[in-house]
């Protein structure tokens, strides 16, 4: 067994196995790496934050934490509007106005068809809002009602336009699958349009 002897006291007290030694200094190094992370990484936060570059490392890490939540928050909020997985169909009554939306995959032709639809009712658009991620789309419009129609039967013949919008059929046509959504290509020789 190879021993190191120490120079501090008697040489024959502090005898230590090499292998320990070497173990002591690779946690040693092992430490002193993992301190530098961390500074590293607080150094980072300290760039991210507003006003952070004077603060201690407590004081820091519960501005970060304050701060992840505050985001967190305006995530959620923004996260309502935004679109689902699922096909859906909402018409509702919202301060005096007709509130809907449509949520379904993104395509073609699909704004064509919701402005057909809310043009099939009485209604003026006051607000419209469209959200879309991931091929997904979320339309919302609010309507304000023109004339003396019973908001009822409004609200009932705007769902079931929409729902026909979700579909992907307008309601009282033939299905043109595959044909419905083509656009028109154009040839740069002739100017030729082609379906």
């Amino acid at each position: 067994m190879e021993t190191e002897i120490s120079n501090r006291g008697s040489p024959l007290l502090n005898m230590k196995p090499a292998s320990e030694i070497r173990a002591c200094k690779s946690h040693s190094e092992a430490e002193r790496r993992r301190r530098q992370r961390i500074n590293g990484h607080l150094a980072t936060l300290r760039t991210l934050l507003p006003s952070a570059a004077r603060m201690d490392k407590a004081t820091l890490l519960g501005e970060v934490v304050r701060h992840v939540r505050e985001l967190r928050g305006l995530a959620s909020d923004v996260a309502g509007d935004a679109p689902g997985e699922g096909d859906e169909v909402g018409v509702e009554d919202s301060d005096g106005a007709v509130r809907a939306w449509v949520c379904c995959a993104d395509r073609p032709g699909l704004m064509a068809e919701m402005s057909r639809a809310i043009g099939s009712v009485r209604a003026r658009v006051v607000r419209a809002e469209i959200a879309t991620i991931g091929g997904r789309t979320r339309s919302m419009v609010e309507l304000e009602m023109v004339g003396s129609d019973a908001v009822g039967s409004v609200r009932t013949h705007l769902q079931d336009a929409l729902r026909s919008v979700l579909l992907g059929s307008e309601p009282g046509s033939r299905d043109l699958v595959g044909e419905k959504f083509k656009r028109p290509r154009l040839s740069a020789r002739s100017g030729t349009t082609y379906l």
